[in-house]
Order: structure tokens, then sequence, then C-alpha cells
């Protein structure tokens, strides 16, 4: 059964200082983790875009959510775990701030082509990109 509202929010947070802690193994880990921790909160991932210094989801969520309580379960959990990743030379440290802003349904498609073009956006800097085919409404 498909949930009455449709409540999407556009998050976006930053590696410590922008230094360029996300590599290809890293990208792997978190996209798992972030799904396995949207799964566990009742959250659906509609679309992710990895760079090596940030990060962009866009998330339906429930009608009832503790939007701080949900961003420290992605970045708190994602850091201590990735950090110790075999490899994992720098570790992986969020930046204390992050971004969220409601997406209205209609508004949802532009936002996504937005996530798809950061690669274009941010030219210097490697984009891990999840297919759209594995985060769908």
């Amino acid at each position: 059964m498909i949930a009455a509202h449709q409540i999407f929010i556009h998050l976006v947070w930053t590696t410590h200082e922008r230094l360029p802690m996300i590599d290809a193994p890293t990208k792997v880990f978190l996209d798992e983790y972030f799904k396995k921790t949207a799964a566990r909160q009742d959250v659906q991932i509609v679309d992710l875009e990895i760079l090596q210094t940030h990060v962009h989801m866009i998330v339906r969520t429930p009608a009832r959510l503790d939007l701080p309580r949900l961003v420290q379960f992605f970045k708190g959990g994602s850091s201590h775990a990735a950090s110790r990743l075999p490899g994992n030379v720098l570790g992986l440290r969020w930046a204390a701030e992050y971004s969220a802003t409601s997406v209205g349904p209609r508004q949802l498609d532009a936002v996504r082509l937005y996530l798809r073009d950061q690669a274009r956006h941010h030219p210097g800097e490697r984009s891990f990109r999840t297919t759209s085919a594995e985060h769908t409404l």
C-alpha cells in the first residue's frame, strides 16, 4: 500500500573541511550503509549522489520524522564504521552542518536531474553515481 503523504527532503552534507575522503570502496560501503539505515528508519532513498567531498540524498519520509536524528544516523554511524574500513587512510569525518530542503512532488524530477549533474557542477571531483534504478519510487 502506498502512503497517502509524499514528503521528500533533499539532504546534503560534506566531509570535514571538504577533504576528498570518499574513494570508490568507501562509496560502496556508504551506499549500503545508507540503504540499511534508511530502511531501519522507515525512510526511502529516492536518489543518491556521492562525490569525493559530499553527499546529496533525496529521501521520502514518514509523516512524523525526527530529521536531526535521521541525519545523525546517516552521518555519525557511517563515519565511525567507514573509518575502520581496511585501506581507509584518511578515515571519514563529516562536517557538523548539513542542508535539508523540502521538495514537492512536482519538483522531484528537477532535483533528481540536479543530483545526476553533480559531476558537471564539480568538474574536479570524482562522482560515484548510484544508478537511479537502484532507488525508485
